[in-house]
């Protein structure tokens, strides 16, 4: 198990000089990027949960039309 541990102090303290090395137009660049992802995330989830709910109000409507309808053979 030191191996182990060797690993993820190299990990940690290879994070920690590359964080340290950044500057503050590349913090800001950074923050950007990752708000920008979160926002895609975000709208493409609520896109996807309003198409299932339009697809389901779509097929409640046709639903109720179809018992509507008299049934009339197709010859």
């Amino acid at each position: 198990m030191p191996e182990k541990s060797a690993v993820m102090t190299n990990y940690a303290a290879s994070a920690i000089t590359t964080m340290a090395g950044l500057t503050f137009n590349q913090w800001v660049a950074l923050g950007g990027l990752l708000i920008g992802v979160a926002t895609f995330l975000v709208n493409w989830f609520y896109k996807q949960k309003h198409l299932e709910l339009s697809r389901e109000q779509i097929k409640q409507q046709n639903g109720a039309s179809n018992d509507e309808q008299p049934n009339t053979p197709n010859h």
